[in-house]
């Protein structure tokens, strides 16, 4: 009886220990956020889209088009232009990896101008093919610069 007085205060005091540890936030909260965000918005004012990710913004014959809001579900959000609901122009994607992208985007990917400021602060500024860097400049934190033509 005493050894099962003792398990039990053992197992009562770890987990009140286990409710007091500090917590991390989720790399998805801006999702769950927009989740509940969009329970107080009218059905013609979001769309969830096949990804899963949540678009709130312009919608014209039922499609993501115009300036708008993406969260996807790990995190990340772009804003900015929007055409069939994927970025197409001028936009911003902050990843929830930490990097963020300010510029040009076609179909979804970068392409044109646009700057790129990795989670190390390191920056690249010029343009993008394909989702990929083209010609610019890389600007490191030491403040060394290494150009790509």
């Amino acid at each position: 009886m005493k050894r099962l007085l003792l398990l039990t205060t053992f197992a009562f005091a770890l987990s009140a220990c286990a409710t007091h540890l500090p917590t991390q936030p989720a790399a998805n909260a801006p999702y769950i956020e927009a989740l509940q965000e969009i329970k107080a918005l009218s059905p013609d004012q979001y769309l969830k889209l096949p990804n899963e990710s949540i678009y709130i913004g312009e919608i014209i014959e039922g499609q993501a088009n115009g300036f708008g809001k993406i969260i996807t579900p790990d995190g990340s959000i772009y804003q900015g232009a929007i055409k069939n609901g994927q970025p197409n122009g001028f936009g911003k994607s902050t990843m929830s990896s930490g990097e963020i992208y300010e510029g040009e985007h076609r179909n979804g990917i970068f392409d044109g101008r646009g700057r790129l400021t990795l989670s190390d602060g390191s920056t690249f500024i010029g343009t993008f093919k394909n989702h990929k860097v083209d010609r610019g400049e890389m600007i490191f934190p030491d403040g060394q610069r290494a150009s790509k033509r």
